[in-house]
């Protein structure tokens, strides 16, 4: 029992740690923000923070993890096969509801390996589900473009406060993808 306690109480310090960071990083860049400010902001000891923690930074790299890892899961948990979208619809969604720290993560500049992280992934998935075959001296090419024109999008709907339905934005999305892939099939 005394172990449950124990992984519940690291899972809340980590979470308020966590979210403490993704508050701050809001109005401030990740090196200007102290260990001494996140604590105060966690309402959480120095010393509770490196218990887990080497600086921001390394709290920083877990958020990322986290959240790369909770886009896989949600990627694969979305039906797409037959409804590519409901697949783009589905994933805007998710974006739309962690709008904060995809505002953090994916959009800021000082954070370039995750936004690397993040186009490997969505390439990934363009390569397994999109139903064009390209040549193979094009392909990385053709996948980068639908990928950072969709990112593109994607930032420009977040930046209006979502002002573009789901549906609508799913569309725009799919038309325009779809017309500038299949120009090269």
């Amino acid at each position: 029992m005394m172990v449950k306690k124990d992984n519940q109480r690291v899972r809340l310090t980590k979470t308020l740690l966590k979210t403490s960071l993704i508050d701050l990083m809001q109005n401030k860049q990740i090196h200007k923000i102290t260990i001494k400010e996140l604590c105060a902001h966690a309402e959480i000891n120095r010393s509770t923070f490196y218990l887990y923690y080497e600086d921001q930074f390394a709290l920083l790299n877990e958020i990322e993890d986290d959240f790369l890892n909770h886009v896989k899961t949600h990627l694969i948990k979305i039906e797409h096969p037959s409804n590519d979208r409901n697949f783009l619809k589905e994933l805007l969604a998710y974006i739309k509801n962690n709008a904060q720290i995809v505002r953090i993560l994916l959009f800021r500049l000082e954070n370039l390996s995750f936004q690397t992280s993040f186009i490997s992934i969505a390439i990934d998935t363009l390569k397994l589900n999109l139903k064009y075959e390209y040549p193979n001296h094009l392909a990385d090419y053709i996948y980068r473009y639908l990928t950072m024109g969709c990112l593109s999008i994607i930032k420009k709907w977040i930046e209006d406060d979502f002002t573009l339905s789901l549906d609508e934005l799913s569309d725009l999305i799919f038309q325009l993808s779809d017309h500038a892939a299949s120009s090269y099939n």
